[in-house]
């Protein structure tokens, strides 16, 4: 292992290889990393389009045209107020897709016992708040 190497190559490496494993196992759905997260946020409760968009604004794509997608598959519902759910083929859809993405989970965190991947987790957080700090964004 390469030790020379700054933070930041180690995250966007790693951040490659999770969108490289990831869209390897739901591509077999006709899906991306992007559909994926959508479906996973709709999946744990979040009802709002707007609500979805934020949370992935960070990630590249968007989220509008994937739900906008999903809904096409017959996967996500609107209602008239304007809020997102599953529908039954979506929540299987979902289950499956969930299954791929835990096993891409676990050999991520393969070797790291609970507490080194809790602590990994609370320094990347704690970094991203520096630089947000640093960047006036507190």
């Amino acid at each position: 292992m390469d030790v020379e190497r700054p933070i930041g190559w180690w995250v966007k490496r790693l951040d490659t290889l999770l969108e490289e494993a990831l869209d390897s196992v739901v591509a077999g759905e006709g899906l991306t990393r992007r559909h994926w997260q959508v479906l996973h946020s709709l999946a744990g409760g979040m009802d709002r389009e707007s609500d979805v968009v934020a949370a992935l604004a960070d990630f590249s794509g968007d989220a509008g045209a994937i739900v906008g997608d999903l809904a096409g598959r017959g996967w996500v519902d609107r209602t008239e107020g304007g809020a997102l759910h599953l529908t039954a083929e979506g929540t299987a859809a979902h289950d499956r897709v969930s299954r791929a993405v835990g096993r891409v989970r676990r050999h991520t965190a393969d070797g790291l016992s609970r507490q080194e991947y809790e602590r990994t987790v609370l320094v990347l957080t704690r970094m991203v708040e520096n630089v947000e700090r640093a960047l006036g964004r507190e």
